[in-house]
């Protein structure tokens, strides 16, 4: 009897069987997809066909490193992980703990992931990167209360709240391990190279037009050129060794330099009246030169007269 049912147990292990519901009734339930040998590389899975034998899914182990989700057979892999945990969606060998690939055909814009929300707005973000408290990273954030998001319906945040510090940068884009570019908490930026704008809008507060008031002390031209040839630059505008050493606040350069050109300006009108006053002497005494011609011409006339007599 023993014999029997071991045979029959046999045949039925080596035969394949078709089933049109299983159910398997217990607490914590398993299925065992056990290797009849131990060597040679081997594939432990379940796989999905249609009623013609066409493959559908297969859903399973691949030689023990890998679980993959593949169409049709183990072959096309669309999602794997691998025994350390890496998780891959379209590539069969990740090499990060979570990396997406796909391949941008035609020059096309190349959409990676796509991530949807709907319902009630507010208190919400579509995409959230955290790390604990300090760091954050949002896309097209919905919130507008207190907390990481700053400003309302934001479409990018990056976001930096550590140490209470100018430095700690709220944004950053590092290459070669060098910032490149930085926007600090403070609002102060940095940028590592050129900048190329349409537009620039800078506001400083005060200007220059203090130079047009009337208790103003325009430096005398004489003063400037002492300064000059002691100093080889203009006061009150830093030397070139300066800027070359520390750099240039362009607001504040230009408020100075605004703040010359008005001067210039004051000393322009200056020796525009002074010409206009030289050009009223000189006419002044064009007709007096002129006067004194003509008297000169009548006292010949009668000291003529005189010597004829």
């Amino acid at each position: 009897m023993s014999l029997a049912l071991l045979a029959s147990s046999f045949v039925f292990a080596q035969q394949q069987q078709t089933f049109t519901e299983v159910t398997v009734l217990s607490y914590s339930p398993t299925i065992f997809l056990k290797r009849s040998v131990n060597d040679g590389g081997f594939i432990r899975g379940i796989q999905t066909q249609n009623f013609n034998g066409d493959n559908g899914w297969f859903f399973g182990d691949l030689h023990g490193t890998q679980w993959a989700v593949s169409k049709g057979d183990y072959n096309d892999r669309k999602f794997v992980v691998n025994g350390n945990g890496n998780v891959g969606v379209g590539t069969s060998d990740p090499q990060t703990k979570f990396e997406v690939a796909k391949e941008n055909s035609n020059n096309q814009n190349l959409v990676m992931a796509r991530f949807l929300a709907s319902g009630q707005s507010g208190g919400s973000n579509m995409i959230s990167i955290g790390y604990h408290t300090n760091a954050n990273l949002e896309v097209n954030s919905g919130y507008t209360a207190s907390g990481f998001r700053y400003g309302s319906y934001g479409d990018f945040n990056i976001e930096n709240e550590g140490p209470s510090n100018a430095n700690s940068g709220a944004i950053n884009f590092i290459t070669s391990k060098k910032v490149q570019m930085a926007i600090m908490p403070s609002g102060n930026a940095l940028l590592n190279g050129k900048l190329e704008v349409k537009e620039v809008k800078v506001t400083l507060t005060p200007t220059a037009d203090f130079v047009f008031a009337e208790d103003y002390d325009l430096p005398k031209l004489e003063d400037i050129e002492k300064h000059i040839k002691e100093k080889k630059h203009l006061p009150e505008i830093a030397s070139a060794k300066v800027m070359e050493k520390e750099g240039v606040n362009v607001g504040e350069f230009q408020i100075k330099l605004l703040q010359k050109i008005e001067e210039l300006t004051l000393y322009s009108i200056e020796q525009n009246k002074q010409l206009k006053q030289l050009q009223n002497e000189n006419e002044t005494l064009k007709s007096q030169s002129e006067e004194i011609q003509e008297l000169k011409k009548q006292v010949q006339i009668l000291l003529n007269k005189k010597n004829k007599k």
